[in-house]
C-alpha cells in the first residue's frame, strides 16, 4: 500500500509547480497545450535540434526527469504526483524526439527517469479508469 502523502510531500510538489511555473517552462507547457495535445500518436514526429521547440523538449526532460527521480526514491509521494500530473501524455509526444537524441548522443540513460514515471503514471491512469468503470457500472 503506498504511503499517505505528508506535508513535505505537499511542499516538494508545491515547489515543483513553481518550478513548471517559470517563463520559460510554462511557455513550454503552453506550446504543449495549444498545437500537440490530443494529437493523434501517428502525428508525432521527432522534433529536430535546429527549432525553436526543440528548448521545450529540455525544459519537460528536467522537470519530468527530477521528478521521477524523487518518486522513484520514495522522496515524493507517487500518488499525489500522479493526480497532479499528465505524465504520460508529455512523454508520448516526446518520446520520438528523446528516443532520436538517445541514439544521436550516445545516451540511452536519457529521460530514463522521466519514462519510467510516464509508465507508471499510465499503470495509475489504467487502474483509476478500471475503478471508475467497475463503480459506474455497479450503479445501474
Amino acid at each position: 500500500m503506498a504511503k499517505q502523502p505528508t506535508w513535505e510531500d505537499a511542499d516538494l510538489l508545491l515547489r515543483l509547480d513553481e518550478l513548471a511555473a517559470r517563463e520559460e517552462t510554462r511557455r513550454a507547457f503552453d506550446w504543449f497545450r495549444t498545437v500537440h495535445l490530443g494529437a493523434e500518436i501517428s502525428d508525432v514526429h521527432p522534433i529536430l535540434r535546429g527549432a525553436p521547440e526543440f528548448v521545450y523538449v529540455h525544459r519537460f526532460i528536467e522537470l519530468f526527469e527530477t521528478m521521477g527521480t524523487l518518486v522513484k526514491f520514495h522522496v515524493l509521494n507517487e500518488e499525489m504526483v500522479h493526480d497532479r500530473w499528465m505524465v504520460r501524455s508529455i512523454w508520448e509526444f516526446l518520446r520520438p524526439t528523446i528516443e532520436r537524441e538517445r541514439r544521436t548522443i550516445g545516451s540511452p540513460s536519457l529521460a530514463e527517469n522521466f519514462e519510467w514515471l510516464a509508465r507508471r503514471n499510465q499503470e495509475w491512469y489504467d487502474r483509476r479508469s478500471a475503478k471508475r468503470s467497475k463503480s459506474g457500472s455497479s450503479k445501474s
